[in-house]
């Protein structure tokens, strides 16, 4: 962040100066005494599981620069400036907000159903190619995750991509008041969250928060193929741009074709040219995310021969569609989270790549479909059929409406296995995966499916 003052921050987070010097000066935070830096503001967080005051000794041992409280600690011998607040969340929000203020370039805030990881990682390749860029790590899209990565922000850079994650009403409109986006993308809508918001249109009102944060001198780009992201647009002030691959957009693409594990070639069809990309990423969907970042170079003067450069050294956050070459298998590590529309597209991909090679699907429980569960999970096994699965693998509990749907297609997979638990499925990989076989593993966050990648990255 910027050089603050503790007046400053003291100001900034409606708190009270306990103790220290109010010119002293500060540029860094940290919430996590394990991974604090001398002259670091830590502040205390506190939650229902966790309470980062109990830790206060071990931040003042670590030298931090000050302390950010919701109530009186001792501090001994330590000398540093305390700020007193009622909520030190809020505070952290407070300041991140404050920082963004100062900063005049190119904020982008990113949110959808599906792929604001990777439409993050995309666009923010692109940017590079103009401005320096700071983007959200991983993907720490929540309400202490995205202050973290603004109270990053310093006049070294010449633009941000946020991603901002919800699960309930709110939560986005909450993140774009302290990101203040100059440009916002929703990538789709779909039923993650489903289970907690009721209906997909209840969730397209929630991600379109994002676009009541845009001033008419800001813009949006929105996925045209999806009906539900474009019944939100009326909700911006600034310009609207749309893209996908269907009809009514400005920017789309044609000539779509598989590089196989190198990733697709298409040509994006642009309103100030068209230019062929070769996009290191394997999927159709992975284009339509493409083609956002293509929107919003645009939109910040990125010339097109550079978009094109940035769209073909993007490099995804890890278990997003990694493709590991172990000693015997090709695996698909796309396990970071799970929903029906996001299995269908990694299942597609498999196929793709599993041309003339057997094929295993290793699924696990898509959690937060509500009534939507079973019958998500059938579709995706439909999907696996459909696709020519070999051998799909199923674990969990809800995990076995995969298996069921996949059981009851016309062509199904020629074996099909369900598990309770991602150790049971460990016990047999050795047994089930063969040499040159392409393996897919996929599931909600909460399945830890990366623990299975790791055993088949030991196969030999």
């Amino acid at each position: 962040m910027k050089a603050f003052t503790v007046r400053e921050i003291t100001e900034a987070v409606s708190g009270k100066l306990i103790q220290g010097n109010p010119a002293a000066v500060l540029n860094r935070v940290s919430t996590d005494t394990r991974q604090i830096n001398r002259g670091d503001l830590f502040f205390a967080l506190a939650g229902e599981r966790f309470d980062a005051h109990d830790f206060i000794d071990r931040a003042m041992a670590e030298e931090a620069g000050g302390l950010v409280v919701s109530r009186r600690v001792e501090t001994g011998s330590w000398q540093g400036p305390v700020v007193l607040v009622e909520d030190t969340l809020k505070a952290l929000q407070a300041l991140a907000g404050n920082n963004r203020k100062h900063f005049t370039g190119p904020v982008i805030g990113v949110t959808g159903s599906n792929g604001k990881t990777t439409t993050k990682d995309m666009i923010s390749s692109v940017l590079e190619r103009k401005y320096k860029t700071l983007k959200t790590p991983g993907n720490l899209n929540n309400e202490i995750g995205l202050p973290l990565t603004l109270l990053e922000l310093n006049h070294d850079y010449g633009a941000a991509v946020l991603e901002m994650g919800m699960r309930a009403p709110g939560e986005i409109d909450l993140l774009a008041a302290i990101a203040l986006p100059t440009g916002a993308v929703i990538t789709n809508i779909g039923e993650t969250h489903l289970e907690r918001l009721g209906s997909v249109e209840n969730i397209a009102r929630a991600k379109g928060e994002i676009l009541d944060h845009i001033d008419e001198h800001g813009f949006a780009v929105l996925n045209g193929d999806d009906r539900l992201a474009r019944g939100q647009a009326a909700r911006c002030r600034g310009k609207v741009v749309y893209y996908g691959l269907g009809g009514d957009v400005e920017i789309s693409a044609r000539g779509l074709s598989s590089l196989g594990e190198k990733g697709m070639s298409f040509t994006a069809v642009t309103p100030v040219g068209d230019v062929k990309i070769n996009l290191p990423v394997p999927g159709r969907h992975n284009v339509i995310n493409a083609l956002a970042a293509v929107g919003v170079g645009i939109k910040t003067g990125v010339p097109l021969e550079e978009i094109k450069e940035g769209l073909e050294s993007t490099r995804l956050t890890s278990m997003r569609l990694e493709i590991i070459e172990t000693g015997r298998a090709t695996v698909i590590n796309d396990s970071y989270n799970a929903n029906p529309a996001s299995v269908k597209a990694a299942l597609q991909i498999l196929d793709d790549l599993g041309r003339e090679r057997r094929k295993i699907a290793i699924l696990g429980d898509m959690f937060e479909l509500g009534r939507r569960a079973a019958e998500g999970h059938r579709e995706v096994g439909e999907e696996a059929a459909a696709r020519k699965v070999d051998i799909l693998v199923t674990v969990g509990t809800l995990a076995r409406e995969i298996a069921l749907g996949a059981g009851m297609a016309e062509s199904p997979p020629a074996e099909i296995i369900s598990f309770n638990s991602r150790s049971e499925a460990v016990s047999m990989l050795d047994k089930l995966v063969r040499q040159g076989d392409v393996v897919l593993v996929k599931g909600s966050r909460g399945m830890k499916m990366e623990e299975i990648t790791r055993s088949l990255e030991e196969l030999t």
